[in-house]
C-alpha cells in the first residue's frame, strides 16, 4: 500500500505591529507582545528623536561634557509592572533601593521617614508619621485620621472630587496641608493640592505608602536614563525580535491602517499602537477614533523644573534629600558622580508643579535654591558654584484634575487595529513610569484580545497583609 501523504502545514504569517513612540509605553508594549507571542507578531517600534525613552531621557551638558537626566525619575517599591519590565530584562540591579526618607525643614532638625519592619501594613507607617518632627502631635493626629479615613474610602465613591476640599473638612489645618499633603502631592503627582483630584491622592497614599511593606521604598536609577532606558532595555527588547527605528517621525495613521512618515514613506499594519503624549495624539490618530481626544489635546499640563548644579566639593553625602517649606523641592546626588571630576560635584534639585518658578529669572531662581541648600547643608556655604543649567518641561505631566482623569481613555478604540498607550490612559495611576508600563500592558492585551481573543492582565500590586485587607477597601 502506498503511504498517504499528508499535506505540509502553512505556518500563518504573522500579524505586523506598530508602535509609534519609543517611550516607557511604547517599549513596554513591544516587550509584553514580543516576549509573550514571539511567534505571532512581527513588531516594529517608530520613534521620532534618536533614541527610545520619551520624557525618561538624559542630555549632555555642554561645559562640563557630563550626560544627565533632564529631570531625575524615581520609582517606589509599588510600581511592580515597571520593576517588573526590567527585572525580566535583567535590569533590577541597575536601581538603588532606598527604605527611608530624610526631610528637611528650614525651622526644625531633620526628620527620618522610616516604616517599621515589624509592624503590620498600614500600621507600619506610624512610626514614620511620629517622626517628622516639623509636625506637632494634634498634625499628625490630623493625619492619621485622614488616612483612615481614605482607607474605608474606595476610589469610586471618592467621584471628582478634588484633594484641598476634602483634607479641609477631615480636619486638615492649613499647615498640614501645606508641609505634609502638599509635599507628598506635588512630588508625586506634579500638580498642586488644590487642583488635583482626590482619586490620584487616594492612589499615592495608600497604594504608593500604606497598603504593604516596601510600598514607599525609593528607587533611583544607577545609570543615566539614556543608558537605562534608551540603551540596555532598548537593547534588551530588541533581542526578544522587536524592530527598533529611530528618527521616524509619523505624521498620520489613516482609516486603511497605514502610517505615513514625515520622509514620504507608507508603513501598512494589522495592528497600530499610538503611544505618544496626550497633547499630540488627537493630531496623529483618525478623527474620530477615540472620544474626548480634542478635549485631551487641550487639557493643562503640569511643568516640572530640574536644576543641574555643579560645585568644586561635595555639599552634602545623603543620596537624596526631601526639602519642606522652600522652592526647592528634591535634590539628588548623582550615583555616578560620587568622585570627583573636572567637571565637579553634581547635585539636581528638582521642583514639581513649576509655575511660579519658571517665571523668575533664571539666575534668581538658582540664587534662592542656593540659599536654601546653604541652610540645609551647611558645607554648601564653602562651595562654588562651578556649573549651572535649567531645564524645565512645561509639558512633563498632565494636571490630574478631575476633569482629566474623567477624560482618560481605554487602551482600545472604536477601530478593532488602533490601540492606545501612554501614562494618560485610563490606568488608574497618575503620570508615573509605573503609568507609562501598564498602559503598554493594556495596550498589548487590547492586540491580543482583538486577534485572538485572549487575554493579559497588567501585573498585581504588592500584596497585601492581612490587616490591610481588613482596613482598606478595594
Amino acid at each position: 500500500m502506498n503511504a498517504v501523504t499528508r499535506p505540509a502545514r502553512v505556518a500563518k504569517p504573522k500579524k505586523r505591529v506598530l508602535i509609534v513612540g519609543g517611550g516607557l509605553a511604547g517599549l513596554a508594549t513591544a516587550e509584553c507582545l514580543a516576549r509573550d507571542y514571539s511567534g505571532r507578531f512581527d513588531i516594529s517600534l517608530l520613534e521620532a528623536k534618536r533614541t527610545t525613552g520619551g520624557r525618561a531621557g538624559s542630555f549632555q551638558e555642554s561645559k562640563t561634557g557630563r550626560t544627565v537626566d533632564y529631570c531625575q525619575h524615581v520609582a517606589m517599591g509599588c510600581c511592580t509592572n515597571f520593576l517588573g519590565l526590567l527585572a525580566r530584562q535583567g535590569l533590577d540591579d541597575q536601581l538603588h533601593r532606598y527604605t527611608s526618607l530624610k526631610f528637611f525643614h528650614p525651622e526644625y532638625p531633620v526628620s527620618i521617614f522610616a516604616p517599621s519592619r515589624w509592624l503590620p501594613a498600614p500600621f507600619h507607617l506610624m512610626p514614620a508619621f511620629s517622626s517628622l518632627r516639623y509636625l506637632n502631635r494634634s498634625q499628625r493626629r490630623q493625619i492619621k485620621y485622614a488616612l483612615f479615613r481614605l482607607f474605608r474610602t474606595s476610589s469610586e465613591d471618592l467621584g471628582g472630587s478634588l484633594a484641598k476640599p476634602w483634607l479641609e473638612t477631615h480636619g486638615q489645618d492649613k499647615v498640614t496641608i501645606r508641609d505634609f499633603w502638599s509635599v507628598i502631592v506635588v512630588s508625586a503627582l506634579g500638580e498642586s493640592i488644590d487642583r488635583v483630584s482626590l482619586a490620584a491622592v487616594r492612589k499615592v497614599f495608600v497604594d504608593g505608602f500604606a497598603a504593604a511593606h516596601g510600598a514607599s521604598d525609593v528607587l533611583v536609577p544607577k545609570l543615566p536614563l539614556v543608558e537605562l532606558i534608551g540603551g540596555q532595555l532598548t537593547v534588551a527588547i530588541e533581542k526578544l525580535g522587536v524592530e527598533v527605528k529611530l528618527g521616524q517621525v509619523v505624521r498620520q495613521i489613516s482609516t486603511d491602517k497605514n502610517v505615513a512618515t514625515a520622509d514620504g514613506k507608507v508603513v501598512a499594519a494589522d495592528h497600530v499602537v499610538a503611544a505618544v503624549p496626550w497633547h499630540a495624539v488627537n493630531d496623529l490618530v483618525p478623527e474620530n477614533a477615540v472620544d474626548n481626544l480634542e478635549c485631551l489635546a487641550v487639557a493643562p499640563a503640569s511643568p516640572i523644573s530640574g536644576l543641574h548644579l555643579w560645585f568644586d566639593r561635595q555639599i552634602t553625602d545623603l543620596p537624596h534629600a526631601v526639602l519642606v517649606g522652600t522652592v526647592a523641592q528634591w535634590v539628588f546626588r548623582q550615583p555616578w558622580e560620587d568622585k570627583q571630576a573636572s567637571a565637579g560635584f553634581y547635585y539636581q534639585v528638582v521642583i514639581s508643579a513649576s509655575q511660579s518658578a519658571r517665571c523668575l529669572p533664571q539666575q534668581e531662581l538658582i540664587e534662592i535654591v542656593l540659599g536654601e541648600l546653604q541652610h540645609a547643608f551647611p558645607e554648601t556655604r564653602r562651595a562654588n558654584l562651578v556649573q549651572s543649567k535649567v531645564v524645565t518641561d512645561p509639558k512633563s505631566v498632565f494636571s490630574i484634575t478631575p476633569e482629566f482623569e474623567a477624560l482618560r481613555p481605554p487602551s482600545r478604540t472604536c477601530l478593532p487595529w488602533l490601540h492606545l498607550a501612554g501614562d494618560w490612559v485610563a490606568t488608574g495611576w497618575p503620570a508615573t513610569m509605573e503609568s507609562a508600563v501598564i498602559s503598554g500592558r493594556m495596550a498589548a492585551a487590547s492586540v491580543v484580545q482583538r486577534e485572538f481573543g485572549g487575554n493579559l492582565e497588567v501585573e498585581a500590586g504588592l500584596p497585601l497583609g492581612w490587616l490591610a485587607r481588613r482596613l482598606i477597601k478595594p
